[in-house]
């Protein structure tokens, strides 16, 4: 069974890994955890029953283990990234990957209409804001600078503050996590081509700088396993002290302490404690870990897990789990907080309602760049951070596994490239 409460934060510490690993395996969870979630999309919070296993999507007609649109982007992100080769130096090298926003906007474009890279072969779901961006890419006659300026302009505003390019950004910070300041530069842009929104932006950068850092740390220790990693507490701090900019104030609002963290406190555990009395997630996961407590289950009971997992999860109106893109950041960031294993924090998302899907597959992202390590079967049969039995059926009833495999290759060998050529 999954352990569900959490650890103080200051003393749970990020798996080390090789970037590889990191980069597949965030793929793979990102992919696991948006079909997990996809049958509870747009259901009100605690109406549907609990969600432990992959079951028809009855939303769009669709068999268990069917990824939705969030990681159809994502993966289209991270296929452009991996293989772009638009310039000439590149064509005249024979080198390939690298950033480009219209190349990327091809690369929507082709599973918009063709369903490239979808999970059944055509584009089933797609958010109204993407689908207005990419209309107007086709009517600019994809010109790239007059197609990106129409949508700064056309769509720019706070009517468009969703969860479309948050959802996908992943992939930039695992390509480029050497550097996590140009990788959050690099995500603003990303963001630009679909969501030019000052939240969005915002959002996709910093949600993208923790990423870097999380994969640069991991890959950087691997080799001294012994050493401190970075703690939850080093994320909960990374959101809360961002200098978030003025126009993204939402984010703040919801992300930054009440009280700002008094100068020269340095002990973990007083930061972890300044942040439980004045942090809004915080003082939501005091609140619910006290119910959680409360129910004790044993090995293999059902319904034990589900009260547990949703005594987690406070009501809607204290954490929305709406296309919102701030609702968004803020409850994949709570379940990674209020949890302390990978399997736990897919449940808590996945049984959260509303744009339930979209929630999971961000958290999945962070998570699976936490917990992830290679598979290996435990000696005393206790499940790990990352794999688990519940983990591995998932993992055995995703669709179309092959393509995520593929395209995490291509990544994965564009970031050795550009590791070997800088």
């Amino acid at each position: 069974m999954a352990s569900l409460t959490s650890a103080p934060l200051h003393i749970q510490h990020l798996v080390p890994a090789p970037a590889s690993t990191k980069i597949r395996l965030a793929l793979l969870a990102t992919a696991l955890c948006d079909a997990l979630g996809a049958p509870a999309e747009f259901k009100p919070r605690f109406s549907f029953s609990f969600i432990s296993h992959m079951k028809p999507n009855g939303n769009f007609a669709l068999g268990a283990g069917v990824w939705t649109d969030d990681t159809s982007m994502m993966l289209a992100l991270a296929r452009s990234l991996g293989t772009y080769s638009g310039s000439s130096s590149q064509q005249a090298e024979g080198t390939r990957g690298g950033f480009d926003e219209a190349d990327q906007l091809e690369a929507y474009l082709r599973w918009y209409q063709d369903g490239v890279l979808s999970a059944i072969g055509r584009c089933f779901d797609i958010g109204s804001t993407i689908r207005r961006a990419l209309v107007i890419y086709k009517d600019a006659l994809k010109a790239s600078g007059a197609a990106l300026a129409r949508i700064a302009r056309d769509l720019c505003g706070d009517g468009f503050g969703g969860n479309g390019s948050l959802m996908r950004v992943l992939p930039v910070g695992l390509a480029y996590f050497r550097d996590p300041a140009g990788a959050a530069a690099y995500a603003r842009r990303s963001s630009a081509p679909t969501h030019p929104n000052t939240v969005c932006k915002a959002a996709c950068a910093a949600w993208t700088k923790c990423i870097a850092r999380l994969v640069r740390s991991a890959d950087a220790r691997e080799e001294a396993k012994g050493e401190e990693q970075m703690s939850k507490l080093d994320v909960l701090h990374h959101f809360a002290a961002y200098p978030w900019p003025a126009d993204a104030d939402a984010l703040r609002v919801a992300l930054a302490a009440d009280v700002p963290l008094p100068a020269g406190v340095v002990d973990p555990a007083a930061i972890e404690a300044h942040y439980t009395a004045y942090h809004p997630l915080m003082r939501l996961r005091a609140a619910t870990h006290t119910e959680a407590l409360a129910v004790t289950p044993s090995a293999g009971d059902a319904e034990a897990l589900a009260a547990r997992t949703l005594a987690l999860l406070p009501s809607d109106a204290a954490l929305p789990s709406s296309g919102y893109v701030v609702h968004t950041l803020a409850a994949a960031l709570y379940a990674f907080l209020a949890t302390r294993t990978f399997e736990a924090g897919a449940l808590l998302t996945a049984n959260m309602g509303d744009d339930t899907d979209t929630v999971a597959a961000v958290y999945g992202g962070l998570a699976g760049v936490w917990y992830a390590a290679q598979e290996e079967e435990s000696a005393d049969g206790e499940e790990g951070l990352f794999w688990s039995p519940r983990v591995r059926a998932w993992r055995n009833a995703l669709v179309r596994r092959d393509l995520i495999d593929e395209v995490a290759g291509e990544l994965v060998e564009f970031v050795e490239r550009h590791a070997a050529s800088s």
